[in-house]
């Protein structure tokens, strides 16, 4: 029987910060999935059954599912799914046997794509929703038929590797006596060569993808930048390099016989460090989870329509939620301007509305002090300028105890697109724009290079005595941190250009000294971020991908303020979005609310309510 040709993904970043990993293990005898600890413990996944074989698993980025192909040889596979968890099994049969290969969840667990025969008999890539699918309750073996799948395309097709949510793939095109890497936007239907070769792995960035090619009787290591389009050759060896990954570090891994038999090794600053040793064996295909001190649920979403641009705050066991935008991107009707208020109770994972604000805006942040709740300024429908927008000014004031809001004061200028950090009982109201046109058809609108300073005790607001620093930025997050501001990514000035910014600066509001830490490893603006145990956590974003070409993320990026070293988690959130609100559920938990996203042809706000939280084995990612 001829060989398959198996390929290679490791998703690792240190043995001390992710979970168990999976791998294929091939010998004369048999094809297994094996599971191995971190305490290097080993475990067969499948059925072990001489003649059974077991192929290309992959493991979920929590580390508590497992999938991969399994059945009695090439054209009688199926899928099998494990939850390591409840110890469950789920097998999914294709409708007439078949070849079956390379299943692949996307990183925010919502998809399951795989290879296998289409209408014509070639394989073709097939996808389906695995949280209707897949997540069916019960500890029993179950069986499911593939037959509602849904066919990528009809061209002969291998390796598919979805982005985070499925709104791009790259994939293996066998075309005409060529083995191609295509970039597939399921978005915009556009199909895009990247190179020739066979076996692509996306990073855990989606900027990069590696690939291996023949060049001069070898097999060898490639890799495109998906934004360029620039290759480069990472491996020249007289033996085989086959199938290559990424680690959310960036560094490469792949399967090489140049010590015999397939061993896996990973490239280092000082040359190949190899991870595995099986005399008689080869071993392919390992995948490794994110980081598993994290744990990812969803709360109850908000009630009223999806709404991105909106100020939360968490107070006295509720979370505040304020305005919001309700419609499309870049789309500002006088209906996508919206006043709710809402409370949302941890106890109880409910939530009641309650008197809106005075007025319909987004772009603004809330505070809280005692009884009362705070929202300050925004940005607002205007008949009377054009564009029809403007920035507000008022400060208003909620009263919990009788429901109720009245206007208390105003900004020295309206004031938008902005942060709000709350420091020894002060609101340090921070940068922004003053978006009100100046004349007709001005976009740019004023950008803001001060701070105001809100006394929760006094109710008074006055201008702080020292300014953001250079570059001014809008559509940024601030957070507290040590008694200090911090400030992360953001949109620089203009609007008829999008400046993207990877600064992440600090300002001590008793001094108004300013430095920069250690940047973001991309540059971003409406990103969420958080402090969690010591640890700055950025969530989601915007990314430029070309010229005019942008894209939001659903990236979770850690890193340890003592340290100060950014990575890739490993994890992604359920969704790709920005303009989100992260804040504290409790001390170990964050919680990442609503935003707006680009998903399966929808340009929308979402309104979903992702909690993320140490685990209980409390397990140092670092």
């Amino acid at each position: 029987m001829k060989r398959l040709v198996f390929c290679l993904f490791t998703l690792s970043v240190s043995a001390a910060a992710f979970a168990d990993f999976v791998y294929m293990k091939e010998d004369a005898i048999s094809k297994s999935v094996v599971l191995r600890g971190e305490d290097q413990s080993v475990r067969t996944l499948n059925d072990d059954r001489p003649g059974v074989w077991a192929i290309y698993p992959d493991v979920s980025a929590d580390g508590n599912e497992v999938i991969f192909s399994e059945g009695t040889g090439q054209d009688d596979l199926h899928l099998t799914y494990k939850d390591l968890r409840k110890s469950l099994t789920q097998r999914f049969n294709l409708p007439q046997k078949g070849m079956l290969l390379h299943p692949k969840f996307s990183k925010n667990g919502q998809w399951i794509f795989y290879s296998a025969p289409g209408p014509r008999g070639r394989n073709v890539i097939w996808f389906f929703d695995r949280e209707a699918t897949v997540r069916t309750q019960g500890t029993h073996l179950s069986d499911f038929s593939l037959e509602t799948a849904s066919m990528l395309s009809d061209e002969e097709a291998y390796f598919p590797r979805p982005s985070s949510d499925g709104n791009f793939v790259v994939y293996q095109r066998n075309s005409g006596g060529k083995k191609e890497i295509i970039l597939l936007d399921r978005i915009e239907g556009k199909q895009k060569v990247l190179a020739e070769g066979m076996s692509p792995a996306l990073s855990f960035d989606e900027r990069q993808i590696a690939f291996t090619a023949k060049t001069d009787g070898s097999w060898n290591v490639f890799v495109v930048d998906r934004v360029s389009g620039e290759v480069r050759q990472v491996t020249k060896d007289p033996r085989d390099e086959m199938a290559p990954t990424f680690r959310p570090d960036g560094t490469l891994v792949f399967a090489s016989n140049r010590e015999g038999n397939f061993q896996l090794f990973r490239v280092t600053e000082t040359g190949w460090e190899k991870l595995t040793t099986e005399a008689s064996a080869d071993v392919y295909s390992p995948q490794f989870s994110g980081e598993t001190s994290y744990e990812q649920n969803l709360r109850a979403p908000f009630i009223g329509a999806a709404r991105s641009s909106f100020g939360t705050v968490a107070h006295e066991g509720k979370i505040y939620m304020a305005g919001g935008h309700m419609g499309a991107e870049h789309t500002y009707p006088p209906e996508s301007f919206s006043d709710a208020f809402m409370a949302y109770d941890v106890a109880t994972d409910s939530w009641k509305e309650l008197a809106p604000r005075p007025r319909k805006a987004h772009g603004f942040q809330i505070a809280a002090f005692g009884n009362y709740v705070y929202a300050f300024g925004g940005f607002a429908y205007s008949p009377d300028h054009k564009p029809r927008w403007k920035s507000l000014a008022e400060i208003d004031r909620y009263d919990i105890r009788t429901n109720s809001w009245e206007t208390i004061g105003a900004l020295a200028e309206p004031r938008s697109s902005n942060a709000a950090v709350t420091i020894d009982g002060k609101v340090y109201l921070v940068g922004g724009w003053n978006s009100t046109p100046k004349f007709e058809n001005d976009a740019d609108g004023k950008f803001l290079e001060t701070i105001e300073v809100f006394d929760l005790a006094t109710e008074k607001v006055g201008l702080a005595g020292f300014q953001i620093p250079l570059p001014l930025r809008r559509a940024f997050t601030g957070i507290e941190h040590d008694g200090k501001i911090l400030l992360i990514g953001g949109l620089g000035e203009g609007a008829t250009h999008f400046e993207l910014l990877n600064r992440v600066t600090e300002i001590n509001p008793v001094t108004g000294e300013a430095r920069e830490l250690t940047p973001l490893p991309f540059a971003t603006f409406a990103p969420a971020a958080e402090i969690l145990k010591g640890e700055l956590l950025v969530f989601g974003g915007m990314f430029k991908t070309g010229t005019w070409d942008y894209e939001y993320v659903s990236h979770v990026y850690g890193m340890r303020l003592d340290k100060k070293t950014w990575r890739h988690t490993g994890r992604s959130l359920k969704e790709t979005k920005g303009f989100s609100q992260v804040f504290h559920v409790t001390p170990e938990t964050l919680g990442i609310l609503g935003g707006h996203h680009y998903s399966q042809g929808m340009d929308t706000p979402v309104k979903t309510f992702e909690v993320l939280k140490i685990n209980a084995s409390g397990m140092d990612p670092r």
